[in-house]
């Protein structure tokens, strides 16, 4: 079931010193699913979060949205008063969504409990950890049961701990209300918890797909190499079969072999070979984008 169509997306910032494309011709279709929309900071990912969520609006492009689904927002700020208690936020939420008195308390109730939030409603906001602030905001978000969750940047300035806490809470609270989630992050680790990773790279999206999917266009192995004669490892790379990709010193090579390993030319300062991980696969992608061509 398609719940978002975004279709020629193109957003651009007047600046002084010459406009900035943030988003050039972007499209997905989003439906059931959870998706991480995997970038670097100025990639154009908060600008899409923005497009989606209504905060911002395209210079070109169409968003469709399904009718029956109610959305759902957590941007990189939280949207939560410092001064009033976790309850008074989720109380205030909830009125402006236009929900009744009883709805509000049975919603709060019940979503607190998934958040590990129940000890804490008397709290103000202010004293709360980081961790349990982005807690408190997802639940003023998911409060109105939305059909679609968009998330920026959730666990940014999280540490490792307060990390793992909420994506297990969101995982699970996701499974029980078939909930589409779309979410921005430049970790891959948490990408790679997505049913498809969409990578976005100078407000273009470069690839899409399940994430082993991805991960296996790379082949079975890379070789990450560090070298100062990327010409001699380019030409070994042809000889053996191999595409490349490089920036400077730093040279990817997919479908490599592990005796691929010990063959490299030209003195290098340093030789990988490791399965593929999301962020090669970011590397290729942005590479192949920025030489103007693919690999």
């Amino acid at each position: 079931m398609r719940k978002i169509e975004v279709d020629q997306l193109r957003v651009v910032y007047p600046n002084k010193d010459g406009d900035r494309v943030a988003l050039d011709g972007v499209s997905l279709t989003i439906g059931n699913e959870s998706i991480a929309l995997l970038g670097p900071n100025g990639a154009g990912k908060s600008t899409l979060m923005g497009v989606l969520a209504g905060t911002q609006f395209p210079q070109s492009g169409t968003v469709h949205r399904n009718a029956d689904e109610g959305l759902g927002v957590v941007f990189q700020t939280p949207a939560l008063d410092e001064l009033l208690t976790v309850r008074e936020n989720l109380e205030l939420a909830g009125a402006l969504h236009g929900m009744g008195n009883d709805a509000i308390h049975d919603g709060i109730e019940a979503i607190v409990a998934k958040l590990g939030l129940s000890d804490r409603m008397n709290q103000q906001v202010r004293h709360l950890s980081g961790g349990l602030k982005r807690r408190t905001d997802v639940a003023r978000a998911l409060l109105p049961s939305p059909g679609i969750l968009l998330l920026d940047e959730p666990t940014s300035g999280l540490d490792v701990e307060a990390r793992a806490t909420l994506w297990s809470a969101l995982d699970s609270i996701r499974v029980e209300s078939e909930m589409a989630v779309l979410y921005a992050t430049h970790l891959t680790e948490e990408a790679q918890r997505g049913d498809r990773v969409i990578l976005i790279a100078d407000g273009k999206i470069v690839v899409d797909g399940p994430p082993a999917e991805l991960t296996q266009s790379l082949g079975s192995h890379v070789l990450r190499i560090r070298t100062g004669d990327a010409q001699a490892v380019e030409a070994w790379s042809r000889s053996i079969g191999c595409p490349l990709v490089s920036r400077g010193n730093d040279v990817l090579i997919s479908h490599a072999k592990p005796e691929h390993a010990g063959e490299c030319p030209g003195d290098p300062e340093s030789v990988t070979l490791a399965a593929p991980t999301l962020e090669d696969v970011y590397l290729w992608h942005a590479r192949s984008a920025f030489a103007g061509g693919g690999a």
